[in-house]
């Protein structure tokens, strides 16, 4: 065994994947233990310029996916994903939950695949192809996965959190990690400038809002995050829960003014631009600036944070 202490990141992986046992005996394969796209991102583009062949797994709630890339010059994880998602697009684990044995289950796959690789059993590697488990329903599927012809060859490596963090992050004086961790698949807490399209909808500081609240305001107050999050802290004057990326029109009221409120204020301001593609009057719409996590901090410190 082979220890390295210090972090795998752009500067230091092409030397970590070149160095192998030693100069006679180099690395195999790469397996993927980790959560955040920043990570997985580098991973694959290293593999990819060093010619290393990498077993990837990722997990939320009761879904694990398999896939191995980058095998015998087949599909890489660029072809799976060419961009991250947006950030506050895809759950945390904190915010999705993660079944307590699905990463066991998971890593025993990949510890499968990457026996196969060593004793050179090529038949039924997934090459190609993308196992998905489904926990709760105990069955198996895949889906098959071919390169990409546009995809452009990867000679370097980037600053993979600014290319994860979005290009209105990445384009910006502002850090685009929080606390020099990167973006996982948690929605972050750090929101860049409002554009013209953010400016459609009202957007109220807590303290604000509480002294709304105050005076006789009303709102229909919608929680755009999973029922999970929910569960684990809320606003107690909330009407409804329903995900950002699937409000619906028949779920808020047809007159008076509605909160949006979230995490961190991000899936609220998403919520506020489909709620208008809907037809919800803009002017009616209040997304909580900051999400529950700013109100616990200006309002109520007791609330818990996740």
């Amino acid at each position: 065994v082979r220890t390295y202490e210090e972090e795998f990141t752009s500067s230091t992986a092409m030397r970590i994947l070149g160095e192998g046992f030693s100069p006679e005996k180099k690395w195999d394969v790469v397996v993927d233990g980790s959560d955040n796209f920043p990570t997985k991102y580098l991973i694959n583009d290293s593999c990819d310029i060093v010619g290393l062949p990498w077993v990837y797994s990722a997990i939320l709630a009761f879904e694990g996916q398999l896939s191995v890339f980058n095998y015998k010059d087949g599909p890489t994880y660029r072809d799976m994903m060419p961009l991250p998602p947006p950030p506050g697009d895809v759950p945390s684990c904190a915010e999705g939950g993660v079944l307590g044995v699905l990463p066991g289950t998971m890593g025993c796959l990949q510890a499968t695949e990457v026996l196969k690789i060593l004793l050179g059993k090529e038949k039924g590697i997934l090459r190609g192809r993308i196992l998905v488990y489904d926990a709760m329903m105990m069955k198996f599927s895949e889906a098959g996965l071919e390169k990409l012809e546009e995809r452009e060859e990867i000679t370097e490596l980037i600053d993979y959190q600014g290319f994860c963090a979005g290009p209105s992050v990445a384009g910006s004086s502002a850090p685009p990690t929080i606390e020099g961790k990167g973006r996982t698949m948690d929605e972050a807490e750090h929101v860049s400038s409002d554009t013209a399209s953010d400016r459609d909808f009202n957007s109220l500081e807590p303290i604000e809002a509480l002294e709304k609240l105050k005076t006789g305001w009303s709102p229909w107050v919608v929680d755009v995050r999973l029922q999970t999050e929910h569960d684990i802290v809320a606003l107690p004057f909330t009407d409804i829960v329903s995900p950002h990326r699937t409000v619906k029109l028949d779920e808020v009221p047809v007159h008076g003014d509605i909160l949006i409120y979230c995490k961190a204020g991000v899936r609220g301001k998403k919520a506020c631009k489909r709620l208008i593609g809907l037809g919800v009057d803009s002017q009616r719409l209040f997304n909580l600036d900051g999400g529950i996590m700013r109100w616990r901090k200006d309002i109520d410190s007791s609330m818990p944070r996740y």
